[in-house]
């Protein structure tokens, strides 16, 4: 419904065309030797003295034609996913940010250990979060050089859903590995494993370090996701058509990388746009444009026939306020309108770098809001009541109508748990805000490690092998 389109057709098919000319007469930035091999092979363009790879027209469709459709995810607890499947739609969440804003004073703050456990236990207890990510972000309770580690081993005590591998450098790419290994505790998951994250360097190159990752991931199996963020005004043109268009570039150029190392490895396509604010430098992440673009950038995905993914909720604000309320409305309803498979980012604020337990659970009353919207209504026989109101007639009334008892407690009025329905008329009624708060509070003192004893300890012990090798 609304927003389900941003571009036209027309568009839609200019945008593609174009980026074929991109990638076919400049191509991307690569210079690792392994993935140049495979993508020679592949029939790609190489120049490795410049380092180079460039896609003729034919040979680009034909690796885009191996991307699957959809692709299995799995959580060590069970879970298992099917990613692109048009009927159902989920959310990715993540745990900790640069900032978490503080509940008492509403202002941003470093994370704290506790922050972690708190968000992961929330990811654990939402149903519709089917995988989750975490930043790698030192905490402030917990001293250098372990900070980072710890958070990650509360992260991965706390939940067993899915989980991206977003790592930084090669060595926490291999905490992962190992998480991976002992979170299914000698079952094989396959690829569904997890995801892994490859970034693009805007405009247009793959580092080495990022096709370690693609290769890796291709080998072993696990669904790529491009980390694809470019800024209008500094590293992509200072337009939203141009933003667009490179970010597509740069997402498809990687998918025919990743299908260059493997045919038919599962791929998500996803983009990060921002547009840069050029008195200050700032990189505005969650501008009003951020609708537009995720908007186009589902239906540039689906036209490739491939799975994807949008950003949802967030605000350029941290404040609690009617701004951060209208943005990441309609930010939420923007992504869940335009059909997008994975919606991510759940709690994320503050201009992507900050993030609340509140603001979590605040999404999760959005999206409801938002799926209620998508719905429509209902005029099956049943509903439309004909029978209903000729019986009452006129002067009649619907208090114990057959209709009324059946439809009482059900979805056909929406309501939610963390929204005041009492109309303003109690004076004391808590907020949303203090509804989230508290709801959070409920569900991280309740929380507990979904995984057993053994793999606890498993967790643990790995952890305190690398403190040790840390010197800590």
């Amino acid at each position: 419904m609304i927003l389900s389109n941003a571009l036209t057709e027309g568009q839609v098919a200019l945008i593609i065309e174009k980026t074929e000319e991109i990638l076919e007469r400049t191509g991307l930035g690569v210079t690792h030797p392994v993935l140049l091999a495979r993508c020679r092979a592949a029939g790609v363009r190489v120049d490795e003295m410049v380092g180079r790879v460039r896609f003729p027209r034919p040979v680009l469709r034909e690796l885009l034609a191996a991307v699957p459709a959809t692709y299995t995810i799995a959580g060590a607890g069970g879970l298992r996913h099917v990613v692109g499947d048009d009927a159902v739609q989920a959310c990715q969440a993540i745990v900790t940010d640069p900032w978490i804003i503080d509940y008492e004073t509403g202002e941003p703050r470093r994370p704290r250990l506790d922050d972690v456990h708190r968000h992961t236990a929330i990811v654990q207890a939402l149903p519709m979060v089917v995988a989750t990510s975490l930043m790698d972000f030192p905490l402030t309770d917990v001293p250098e050089p372990i900070s980072s580690l710890r958070a990650m081993e509360e992260w991965a005590l706390g939940h067993d859903k899915h989980f991206y591998n977003m790592a930084t450098d090669m060595v926490r790419y291999r905490h992962y590995l190992a998480l991976a290994e002992i979170l299914y505790d000698g079952r094989d998951p396959g690829g569904a494993a997890m995801t892994v994250a490859v970034g693009s360097l805007s405009p247009m190159a793959c580092s080495d370090l990022n096709a370690d990752f693609l290769l890796d991931a291709c080998d072993r199996g696990f669904p790529v996701v491009p980390t694809v963020c470019p800024i209008a005004g500094m590293t992509s043109p200072y337009s939203v058509a141009s933003t667009l268009l490179q970010s597509n570039v740069e997402v498809i150029g990687i998918a025919a990388l990743t299908q260059a190392a493997r045919r038919g490895h599962p791929y998500l396509y996803a983009s990060g746009l921002s547009v840069g604010h050029m008195r200050s430098t700032h990189d505005m992440y969650y501008t009003l444009d951020k609708v537009l673009w995720k908007t186009a950038a589902v239906q540039l995905g689906k036209a490739y026939h491939m799975p994807v993914a949008a950003e949802c909720g967030g605000s350029m604000t941290y404040r609690y306020d009617q701004q951060n309320g209208a943005e990441g409305m309609l930010f939420m309803l923007g992504a869940l309108s335009s059909g997008a498979h994975l919606l991510a980012g759940i709690g994320s604020t503050h201009n992507a770098i900050g993030m609340s337990a509140e603001m979590m659970l605040i999404h999760t009353a959005w999206l409801a809001s938002a799926q209620h919207l998508q719905r429509g209504i209902r005029t099956d026989d049943l509903r439309l009541g004909v029978e209903n109101i000729e019986r009452a007639g006129p002067g009649g009334n619907f208090l114990v109508d057959d209709l009324t008892l059946r439809f009482l407690r059900s979805d056909e009025f929406f309501s939610h748990e963390l929204l005041d329905y009492t109309g303003g008329s109690e004076q004391n009624a808590p907020s949303l805000l203090a509804r989230a708060h508290r709801r959070g509070d409920q569900i991280a003192a309740s929380a507990r490690s979904p995984h057993s004893e053994v793999v606890q300890e498993r967790i643990r012990r790995y952890f305190a092998d690398e403190y040790r090798k840390l010197g800590a």
